[in-house]
């Protein structure tokens, strides 16, 4: 019902919010042993984030019902809101890091791949509360979403009005650098959903299962079974509500 409800937005008129474009920096981590996830997020949320070296959003995701089974437990996300400033922040901190000794990061507690995902990040509808009717941890759901010919516009627009029937936050993260080879350049995007908390989830999802939406054969995005994940927030700088 969900990827089936997708499908079908685009056919009809949605109102895209308030573009809003940015940069996503992922990493995909494993839990040492003796450790738990809840280990994981009491660490990453005792750091000392300072405005020099900090994102703008931090945020830990584990998954709930992964589509797909990959050899992680959970993805670490900074998001910025813009190259430069993920650079400079990003050299900052590898400065700071060169010039003190002992444990850095989440060594201890979990593992993370050097190798990183960095993806342009729009964020295209907010919750009817806004951004501060999020809880702090929360429900997520994603997607992946083949083009076949759509743009990118297209892409915002149907998660947009996905999200405005479901009460939730929405964005798309597409080209950028690293991931699956041969791929081509934004010919995928992928939808997150963050829901206001597990509740509303749930409320959303009994809601849409009794008002199915049929496919609509003229759309030419295709999207994957979704993933649902718990969606920590370890950090939020006091702009980011503003500039998002």
């Amino acid at each position: 019902v969900f990827s089936a409800f997708i499908v079908a937005v685009l056919g009809v008129s949605s109102a895209l919010a308030q573009t809003n474009v940015g940069v996503s920096y992922t990493r995909f981590c494993t839990i040492n042993a003796g450790y738990s996830i809840a280990d994981v997020v009491a660490t990453a949320r005792g750091f000392a984030w300072s405005e020099e070296t900090a994102p703008g959003l931090v945020m830990i995701r584990n998954g709930i019902a992964r589509a797909g089974a990959g050899p992680f437990a959970f993805i670490f996300e900074a998001t910025y809101p813009s190259y430069a400033d993920m650079v400079e922040k990003r050299t900052a901190l590898l400065q700071r890091r060169a010039a003190t000794d002992g444990r850095q990061g989440l060594a201890g507690v979990a593992t993370c791949t050097e190798n990183v995902r960095i993806r342009n990040r729009r964020i295209v509808a907010l919750p009817p509360g806004g951004l501060d009717s999020i809880q702090p941890m929360t429900a997520m759901a994603s997607t992946l979403c083949e083009l076949n010919g759509a743009t990118i516009e297209d892409a915002a627009a149907l998660a947009s009005g996905f999200a405005e029937n479901l009460g939730t936050a929405a964005r798309v993260r597409y080209g950028g650098f690293g991931g699956g080879p041969g791929v081509l350049l934004n010919s995928r995007a992928r939808m997150d959903f963050f829901f206001p908390s597990f509740a509303d989830f749930g409320s959303a999802m009994d809601a849409l299962n009794q008002s199915p939406t049929a496919p609509d054969p003229d759309n030419p995005i295709s999207c994957a079974v979704p993933s649902l994940s718990a969606s920590y927030r370890i950090h939020q700088s006091a702009s980011y509500s503003s500039s998002r």
